[in-house]
């Protein structure tokens, strides 16, 4: 063998104890991230598309899309389905909720009080998670979307939620834990009044999305 193999043989192996020191094996899995011994760490991506449906007599995002790895690498046969309804309410409430923000916090920040308002969500939202290797999970939580106001004319928009594992399939079944995940989607050009977004929710828009899941397999459950 010569010298030049055993040095591409060399870095190779290098890399390699350097993923095994780190605790990543590569993809949506990051086990330097557990505490404890049964922890099993998931990170990913998810490109979706949400569509506004059953508006206006009983309204829900309804979302669609694939799973990729933090760096953008999708996974094959992987698909997301997501449901988040929206309670009944006047526009101006909807405006409430969508642009208004906590007020600031008093210090110490380490005690109460905690002034939580327009940080309450609308009400629970389901997540389908596939990951296309014959595995997926299912959870369910509280969702809360904002926008902002951007310069141009445009707007940023977020969804967040925090999700409890409700079933799951394949190595997952049986599994607990919980999920956060925080999406986002960017119109170029937003209306003055809500009312007035209403079909650009309808037509469907964009989100990227990043997920984390922390939770422990049914064979490690006592």
């Amino acid at each position: 063998m010569g010298g030049q193999s055993r040095t591409v043989i060399g870095a190779l192996d290098g890399i390699r104890d350097a993923i095994q020191a780190s605790g990543h094996s590569g993809g949506i899995h990051y086990q330097q991230l557990a505490q404890g011994p049964l922890e099993k760490v998931l990170a990913f991506n998810d490109d979706d598309h949400i569509v506004l449906k059953g508006f206006p007599a009983a309204p829900y995002f309804s979302s669609h899309g694939k799973l990729t790895d933090l760096g953008g690498k999708p996974l094959p046969g992987s698909k997301v389905e997501t449901a988040f309804p929206l309670p009944p309410v006047t526009p101006d409430e909807l405006e409430q909720l969508l642009y208004s923000w906590p007020p600031e916090q008093p210090k110490p920040y380490d005690e109460p009080p905690v002034l939580g308002d327009n940080t309450t969500p609308p009400g629970p939202s389901k997540q389908f998670y596939d990951f296309g290797d014959g595995s997926s999970i299912v959870t369910v939580g509280p969702s809360l979307p904002k926008i902002v106001r951007t310069k141009g004319g445009g707007a940023q928009f977020w969804v967040s939620s925090i999700g409890v594992i409700s079933q799951g399939s394949g190595k997952y079944a049986g599994a607990h834990g919980l999920a956060s995940y925080v999406g986002s989607a960017f119109f170029p050009k937003w209306p003055a009044k809500i009312t007035e977004a209403f079909p650009i929710l309808v037509k469907g828009f964009d989100v990227k999305v990043a997920i984390f899941v922390k939770l422990v397999l049914k064979q490690d459950q006592a």
